[in-house]
């Protein structure tokens, strides 16, 4: 069955900056799941120190952890940016799937994450950014989800191309992405590296 998310009063939130029990048992849980992208969130993927608070959000009826994500700068990055529901996970009990779902979703993690993450500290510019999908000829995924998420927070704006979120030239260190601004102009300040699409065909799909 699905659970609605509509109501973002439903539920609550909780901030990490350390390593404790508690995270690690939510960790557990999303560590059972059998994800593709499981290795992600092991102990040697996801530090909770590395980050700059990594929130995680809750079911006020049944206190089950809903999904999480971090703010993350670990010098890639100049000091003034940084990397917005970083390693993000949705736990399966509350996905959804539909267009209205991904709304509910993006409307309960502006609530309960991005503006909380944001709240806590001073960068100037932030930048969402997801890879294509693994055998996925279109980007449908990402012009919904993208679309769909300026219509819940009109404060993020969609990128042109893709921007590189690490050192190798490979397909997945060039992302699709998002960027919001704290201080005008600061997106375009930014001496960053960004590929059309043409280009970023050109690349090998990395590992």
């Amino acid at each position: 069955m699905t659970i609605s998310l509509q109501n973002p009063d439903d539920f609550y939130h909780k901030i990490y900056l350390e390593p404790c029990q508690e995270f690690e048992e939510i960790r557990e849980l999303c560590l059972s799941e059998d994800n593709w992208l499981r290795d992600l969130y092991t102990p040697k993927n996801l530090k909770i120190e590395k980050h700059f608070g990594y929130g995680v959000v809750f079911q006020k009826e049944t206190n089950l952890p809903v999904g999480m994500a971090g703010v993350l700068n670990d010098g890639r990055y100049p000091p003034n940016v940084a990397r917005h529901l970083h390693r993000e996970y949705l736990f399966p009990k509350f996905r959804q799937k539909t267009r209205q779902g991904i709304k509910d979703i993006l409307t309960l993690y502006r609530e309960h994450l991005l503006k909380p993450l944001t709240n806590i500290n001073n960068f100037e510019v932030y930048i969402l950014a997801i890879q294509n999908r693994e055998k996925k000829a279109s980007k449908g995924y990402w012009e919904i989800f993208s679309k769909t998420a300026i219509s819940v927070a009109p404060e993020w704006n969609i990128g042109l191309g893709y921007i590189q979120t690490c050192s190798f030239n490979v397909q997945k260190c060039w992302q699709n992405f998002l960027y919001t601004e704290m201080i005008y102009g600061a997106f375009d300040r930014w001496d960053k590296k960004i590929l059309s699409h043409d280009e970023w065909l050109q690349l090998e799909a990395g590992v």
